[in-house]
Parts: structure tokens; C-alpha cells; sequence
């Protein structure tokens, strides 16, 4: 049984040791989106609230950019973005065991059947469901370093900032304790629950507001799961195991040593400061050169009634003489174009890093395009794709296949593994596509060889060994030997029964020749 209180120190030493994060995090979200890191803890549905929005106009665009170009790779809606295959030791056993022709057929009967169940795991996902709340996990980790993806019971996905939950790491950087803080109604708690509370606190109402505290931690290769609620233990403790585990804990990069990410904002801290000066230098600049001032010569007519003319309608007459009323000169007035260019350049420099000039402006791009992105996403920000691949797509890849039962749609569970086809699966991919165009245009060289050498050469040992020297796999692609001798037979014979159909073509031909040749003459006898 959980001792009072205990959950709730572990929650106050966790909001120690993140030291200056959660402040340094409201003001990165201050530069781009407010609403993701409010400060004082405020709530973002807290009514008459609206958070100081700074004077970054770029900031918010920038952040909402990036967080659509790297969902747009990790969950893609127009293919799975993960597959079952069979794993290495499967497919070695198969070739050693079977023979050439059939272990391809197998194959191909193999990825057609996977193909089902991967579509039958993504349609039990609900991507239209999930990429707003993904969308929203990525400008976290780019604005904060740091999110948390809950998965509920109903399968719901529920998205914590880092200021609503305290992780711990070994030295190897693995996640080992987490804690979650809500905020409850006591009405929403179970009915075992709001007795336990009402033990301890029974003076509450039902609209009463409770602190929950829920606390991960791993032990021999189990999570021990623990809830406390204003000091009260619900009693409720669980163990799972780590496949079962309903926390993804999510970074955008991780110092060796340190509990919680860093995010791009915290990279570019110094653009966005200078932004955020010069922006409300500008704002103020253009208040001054706006708020106009007019002159009145004294001695005028106009100078003993400036506050009749102030009332005066548009387009009213008075009595006077040119001069009388004049505009100051502000003098420096061109300086606010200096001031507007360098604010340019400081966006065009955050721009860049946040990829918002690496895919053209349209509402739908290329495959290329979105190949590029996941290319810069690897290289660009350290490995980020990578991380994210293992660490966010792989559980859920696993979890949506577990989801709809696969295991009892085959035979030996065991023969397969789960791979995330959109990271540097995909990127590989593609590069044996491009290795494969290359191989293609080496073997047109073949052409420029002199035909008797030409004639030498083995095509089919050529093509492999071209093949091979461009690092392309063409086992699934290349007819074999039994293959083309089988086709060479077939066609021979196809020969053989055109030659016999040709023969008794023109056979009948003679005959009927020979037949209307006497035909005739006997009609002229």
C-alpha cells in the first residue's frame, strides 16, 4: 500500500531536478505557440486567459510547418508506415529448403497476405484520429524537447506537455520512472476511488478539483503502476510488462546524462530573442511614426479655436490661410525599412532551419518532396528520424498490429517481424531504387562493346554481375535459369504449332487450288 503522500514527494523531487526547464520552455512557446507551455500553470480552457503572445510573427508558422512536414512522414495516409515481413533467419531457412521458383512464388503469397493485415491494423488506427493529437505531440518536441503519448484503455491517445509529467533515465538514456500529474473531478473517479478520497478528505463535493499523480516505474522488467490522488493511494497498483507499457516517451534530442530533450527552438533561442526584440522595436517605431501630431502657427486665425476644429466634421470649411496648419518633420522615418530588413533576414535565417523553404507552398506534394523532407529531417537534425522511428513509430506499429489480432491469421508468428517502412527502411528503399537505375544505365555500356567480344558475354551473368557491384538484390526480379529454359521450350513449340498450322494452311490451299483447277477443266470439256 502506498504511504500518504509518497507519490506527491516523488512529483516535487521530479519538478526539482527539471531545474529551469519548465520556465525556459514558456518562453521558446511565448515565441512560437503560447498556448503550448502556458506559464503559472494556467490551463489552456481557462476562461478570460489569453497568454502574451511576444512579437515573433514567425515563430507560430515556422512550428506548425514542421510539425505537419514530419507527420506527414511518420504516418503517412496514403500507405501503412510500417510492414510484417519475414525476418532473415525465415527467409535463409526458405531458400536453403525450397527450391528457386517456389520460394519466390511464397514470397509474393506471403507480402500479398501481409498486405491485408497491415491494411486491417492502420484502418483499426484511425490516422484521421490520430495525426491531429500527432501533429500536436510534434510542435511539442520542437518547441519544448520533450512530449508524452498516453494510451488510454479505449485506445485513445491522450498528449502530455513536459510540464505535466517528470521522467528519470538510466545511463544509457532508457526511460526507468515516470510520473503523470492531472487534474480530476471527484465525480469522475470510480466509485472505490471517491470512497478511499472521501476516508481522508470528506468534506469534498463531487465538482471538487484533485490533484492525481500516476507513477511508472521499472523493476526486473516490469512497470509497477501506482496512483495517488491529494495524498490518498487508490490502491489500484498493477505491474505490466514492457510490451504493455502505455507511455511513449518522446525527445527531440537528448544530451548523454540528461533526463528530458532539447527542442529546435532552444537551438535557434538567439534568432528567436533577436526576433522578439526587433519585432517590438518595430511595433512601437510604427506606433510613434503613426501617432500624428499637426502644428498650429501661432498668431493665426485657426489658433483661438484648435477646439472647435477638432469637432469639426470631415470636409468642413474654415477661415484661413495656407500655413497656418503644418505636419512636424519625424526625420527618421526611413529608418523603420533598415529595421524591417534585418527583422527579414533573422526570419530567413529560421525559416531555413525549420525546413519552410525546402518543399514548395501547395496543398499536396510529390513523393519526392516528402523523400527529401525525411532526408533533411535525418540529417539536418541529428538523427531526429531515426529517433523518432524507434522510439514513436515501432510501439505503435506493434500496438495497432496487436490490436487486430494478426497473430491469429498465421500460422508461426515467430517467422515475422514488424518494420517502419517510413524511416531509414524507406530511405534504403529508395536507394535501391536509385542503385537499380544505376545498374540499369551500366549495362547499356554492353552496347559500345564490339559485337565479336560482345558476343562472349553471358547476359544474364553480366546483368547479376552489374548488379552486384551497384548493390542491388535481383533474386526476386531476375527470371531463372529453369525459368528462361522453360520459356524457350514453350516458345519453341508455340513454333513448332504455327509452322504445322502454316503447313496444313497451305496444304489446303493446293488442294483447294488443284480442286478448282479441274474445276475448270472440266467445265470446258
Amino acid at each position: 500500500m502506498t504511504k500518504k503522500n509518497e507519490l506527491s514527494d516523488i512529483w516535487s523531487e521530479m519538478v526539482g531536478e527539471k531545474g529551469d526547464l519548465v520556465e525556459r520552455s514558456e518562453s521558446y512557446a511565448r515565441w512560437t505557440i503560447p498556448a503550448i507551455m502556458l506559464p503559472d500553470g494556467r490551463q489552456e480552457s481557462e476562461a478570460g486567459y489569453e497568454a502574451d503572445k511576444g512579437s515573433v510573427e514567425i515563430g507560430a508558422p515556422v512550428v506548425n510547418h514542421l510539425a505537419n512536414r514530419i507527420v506527414d512522414v511518420l504516418f503517412p495516409v496514403s500507405r501503412p508506415f510500417f510492414t510484417v515481413r519475414m525476418t532473415d533467419d525465415t527467409q535463409i531457412a526458405l531458400d536453403q529448403t525450397v527450391e528457386e521458383e517456389q520460394a519466390g512464388a511464397l514470397r509474393e503469397a506471403v507480402h500479398t497476405a501481409m498486405r491485408k493485415i497491415e491494411n486491417r491494423a492502420m484502418n483499426g488506427m484511425n490516422l484521421a484520429a490520430y495525426r491531429p493529437m500527432a501533429i500536436e505531440v510534434s510542435k511539442h518536441l520542437a518547441v519544448t524537447g520533450n512530449s508524452l503519448i498516453r494510451v488510454k484503455k479505449d485506445n485513445t491517445r491522450v498528449q502530455y506537455g513536459v510540464n505535466r509529467y517528470g521522467v528519470r533515465r538510466d545511463a544509457t538514456g532508457k526511460v526507468i520512472e515516470v510520473m503523470l500529474f492531472d487534474k480530476k473531478r471527484l465525480e469522475a473517479f470510480d466509485e472505490k476511488s471517491q470512497k478511499l478520497i472521501k476516508e481522508v478528505h470528506f468534506s469534498m463535493k463531487p465538482d471538487d478539483v484533485l490533484d492525481l499523480h500516476t507513477h511508472y516505474k521499472l523493476k526486473d522488467g516490469k512497470w509497477l503502476v501506482r496512483q495517488e490522488a491529494d495524498g490518498v493511494s487508490l490502491q489500484n497498483d498493477t505491474k505490466v510488462s514492457e510490451k504493455d507499457f502505455d507511455l511513449i516517451v518522446l525527445v527531440w534530442s537528448l544530451a548523454p546524462g540528461e533526463n528530458y530533450g532539447r527542442g529546435l527552438v532552444e537551438d535557434m533561442a538567439v534568432a528567436f530573442h533577436k526576433l522578439d526584440v526587433l519585432g517590438e522595436a518595430e511595433m512601437e517605431f510604427l506606433a510613434i511614426l503613426t501617432d500624428l501630431k499637426f502644428l498650429v502657427r501661432p498668431g493665426s486665425v485657426l489658433s483661438k479655436g484648435i477646439a472647435d476644429l477638432n469637432r469639426s466634421r470631415r470636409g468642413s470649411y474654415h477661415v484661413g490661410v495656407e500655413g497656418d496648419i503644418s505636419v512636424p518633420d519625424m526625420g527618421k522615418r526611413t529608418d523603420v525599412q533598415v529595421l524591417r530588413s534585418t527583422i527579414q533576414d533573422s526570419e530567413a535565417t529560421v525559416k531555413e532551419a525549420f525546413l519552410m523553404t525546402s518543399v514548395r507552398d501547395a496543398e499536396r506534394v510529390t513523393a519526392e518532396e516528402i523523400r527529401m523532407v525525411a532526408n533533411q529531417l535525418e540529417s539536418t537534425f541529428g538523427g531526429l528520424y531515426s529517433r523518432l522511428s524507434i522510439q514513436w513509430q515501432q510501439p505503435e506499429a506493434e500496438r495497432a498490429l496487436e490490436a487486430s489480432q494478426w497473430r491469429k491469421l498465421v500460422d508461426d508468428a515467430d517467422m515475422y517481424e514488424i518494420v517502419v517502412t517510413t524511416g531509414l527502411e524507406s530511405l534504403s528503399r529508395e536507394g535501391q531504387i536509385d542503385n537499380l537505375r544505376l545498374a540499369i544505365g551500366d549495362m547499356q555500356m554492353l552496347e559500345a562493346v564490339p559485337e565479336e567480344i560482345r558476343a562472349g558475354f553471358h547476359p544474364t551473368r553480366f546483368a547479376k554481375f552489374v548488379a552486384a557491384n551497384r548493390s542491388v538484390d535481383v533474386k526476386d526480379i531476375m527470371k531463372t535459369e529453369a525459368e528462361i529454359q522453360a520459356e524457350q521450350e514453350a516458345a519453341m513449340a508455340q513454333a513448332g504449332r504455327m509452322e504445322q498450322q502454316a503447313a496444313g494452311a497451305k496444304a489446303q490451299g493446293a488442294v483447294a487450288e488443284a480442286a478448282g483447277k479441274k474445276a475448270v477443266e472440266g467445265g470446258g470439256q
